[in-house]
């Protein structure tokens, strides 16, 4: 997907709805190595010389390095390079949310809800918070001070206008521009819209950037819930892989809206299967964290809170984890409700699109799963104001409502009749120093109908032949040498439709990073397509005798410790012949000089596994090593 058709994109560039998993089909080799990749650093990045400590058991690191290839190609990992060359391999946020349906997360019991009380509702929705701060933008910008800053004015009226409020926030601990100004609240939602590609800065005031909106309002309000969650996900969580697997485990799509279930249940689900340290309950810090993340969940719209007398809190999902439908389907979108009295009743499936001209002719009387507006003359003239004429309101009820009623359509028609008949416009006054000069301005036959001469010195320049004035008067040497820049034009509260079907600009390094990104710093850098040559994974493979991983056989003792040490090098396995018998491990150290000896650690296949031992070579008749079978 290009950046520049869809909403949004992510690690990958992968478009809404995304796929979970990679199509390629992992064999047990490759699916173990991923498991393993995402167990040890969830989306955390890690240089190829980390991928090592991954391993555990029977699965060596070189095991997990042999296929790492395979992983990049497939998309199932993504790499990026430093400026000084260095690269750092992840999981893409994707990837990850998609790696417990392959091998499963602990499943959760469903609590009984006549023994929760409910601590915490849900507010009415982040999506619902932007497009409000949105539809702001849209109508008036943001204005800003010398300092670069929103003015207290506005910051007032877009803190009205949201109900994620800075407590919902503040456990995050989140890092933003400004933070004695900005309320973390304030912070988040202006964050979101940045990376969103949703406004952009211009000049002194921030205004929304039309193509990127029109996208945005398209999508359903399950879309947007999924995109936000993948935002947040990916920006918010701390650099900390257990805290992104508690992350990744709430919202895992195996829990079911509208169902308990227990927060001390899962973090023990998370402990027993490895993603979680084992040694005591979360430090006060993650503890702290953990709770943030439910509380900013929960004011999002997206789940509800309670608490057990026994097993203490609790959490429910009101909405589905999945990707949404990119568009809200124009069939079954739903009708708004116009009441005789002028209350405009919206149902929860009217598209954002309809709702964005509400708010330019309407008044927002209550929000909440139904939202209810207020038809008036005054609204109606605000909609002028922003572009629309009463008669583009009475088209938009006739689209998108169940019915007008005759008293609201006979008002409308009258204010139609009242309301926008004159226009006060600005307009370019071009001044002439003399009469020879305007004489021969008046005589251009290119300037006809760009300009108008209203005295003998004077003429009002058409505001959309601007341009074409100043280059022919630069041809007949008569330009204004005093062209003085324009201050920017009020934001204009956009048609959408003008947009539609438009492709969206390319977003800029800046506006898709947004302000917050407490996560891995990877966006600060370029990918890196490349998978690892065979040199690079396993270095010195080509000048290693092709009989030390091919032959059980006896060296001398000096060849014997280059092949152990190989081993070490490259985190692979050997194998040993001790007493007749074939023993499998893989080497930790060697210890010593002339009487060497390599402490092991004995897998699964040669005894208790994960058992160490200390072997000297007299202990063994052959040695080999034992390499992952794509390499053999």
């Amino acid at each position: 997907m290009s950046r520049g058709s869809g909403m949004p994109a992510y690690e990958g560039d992968h478009p809404l709805p995304m796929d979970r998993l990679p199509k390629h089909s992992f064999d047990e080799a490759e699916l173990q190595a991923l498991q393993l990749l995402f167990r040890r650093y969830a989306g955390q990045p890690f240089r190829l010389e980390q991928v090592d400590a991954a391993a555990v058991g029977d699965v060596s690191g070189a095991d997990i390095r042999a296929v790492l290839p395979t992983l990049l190609r497939s998309g199932a990992l993504a790499a990026v390079r430093k400026a000084w060359g260095e690269k750092l391999y992840y999981l893409p946020l994707n990837r990850q949310m998609g790696v417990w349906s392959a091998w499963g997360y602990t499943e959760l019991r469903e609590q009984n809800p006549a023994q929760i009380k409910l601590q915490r509702e849900a507010k009415p929705g982040l999506a619902m918070d932007l497009f409000r701060a949105l539809t702001l933008i849209a109508g008036s910008g943001l204005r800003m001070t010398a300092k670069g800053t929103i003015h207290q004015k506005e910051r007032g009226k877009l803190e009205a206008r949201i109900a994620l409020k800075a407590e919902d926030v503040a456990k995050l601990q989140l890092s933003y521009p400004h933070p004695d100004v900005y309320s973390p609240a304030i912070a988040v939602v202006l964050d979101l819209l940045l990376s969103l590609g949703l406004i952009a800065k211009e000049q002194t005031v921030w205004r929304v950037h039309p193509p990127r909106l029109a996208e945005w309002l398209s999508l359903d309000l399950s879309a947007m819930n999924f995109a936000l969650l993948c935002e947040m996900l990916q920006r918010y969580v701390p650099a900390d892989a257990g805290l992104q697997h508690v992350a990744l485990r709430m919202t895992a799509a195996d829990l079911r809206t509208g169902v308990w279930y227990s927060l001390e249940e899962l973090l023990g689900s998370l402990q027993d299967q490895g993603l979680l340290p084992s040694d005591g309950d979360p430090s006060n810090e993650r503890e702290a964290w953990i709770e943030g993340w439910l509380d900013i969940l929960c004011a999002c719209g997206w789940l509800e809170l309670g608490n057990h007398p026994e097993d203490g809190a609790m959490f429910r999902w009101l909405i589905e984890r999945e990707p949404g439908s990119s568009m809200a389907s124009q069939a079954s979108a739903g009708k708004l409700i116009v009441q005789p009295d002028f209350e405009l009743l919206v149902p929860p499936d009217v598209p954002f699109t309809v709702r964005f001209e509400l708010e330019a002719c309407a008044e927002l009387a209550s929000s909440g799963v139904m939202s209810v507006y207020r038809l008036t003359r005054a609204g109606l003239e605000q909609a002028c104001r922003l572009g629309r004429t009463p008669q583009d309101i009475l088209r938009l009820f006739e689209a998108h409502s169940a019915g007008i009623p005759e008293p609201v359509r006979e008002a409308l028609l009258q204010w139609g009749r009242e309301i926008g008949r004159t226009t006060l416009v600005e307009a370019k006054l071009l001044s002439c120093a003399d009469a020879e000069a305007a004489d021969r301005i008046n005589g251009i036959p290119l300037l006809a109908g760009k300009l108008e001469r209203i005295g003998p010195l004077h003429f009002l320049v058409n505001s959309d032949g601007e341009a074409d004035v100043l280059k022919i008067l630069d041809g007949e040497r008569l330009a204004p040498v005093n062209r003085v820049a324009n201050s920017p034009d009020e934001p204009i509260y956009p048609k959408l439709m003008e947009f539609a079907h438009s492709e969206g600009e390319e977003r800029t390094s800046k506006e898709s990073q947004g302000w917050i990104y407490k996560g891995a710093d990877l966006h600060f850098y370029e990918p890196d397509v490349h998978p690892p040559d065979f040199e690079e994974l396993f270095p010195g493979w080509s000048e290693i005798p092709a009989m030390w991983r091919k032959e059980l056989r006896r060296y001398h003792v000096s060849t014997a410790r280059e092949l152990v040490e190989r081993a070490l090098a490259w985190h692979t396995k050997l194998m040993l012949q001790m007493d007749g018998e074939s023993v499998h491990c893989l080497p930790l150290a060697v210890e010593g000089d002339a009487d060497w000896r390599v402490k092991v650690r004995l897998l699964p296949s040669s005894g208790e596994p994960g058992e160490e031992t200390v072997l000297s070579p007299g202990d063994w008749q052959a040695i080999r090593l034992i390499l992952p079978a794509s390499l053999r």
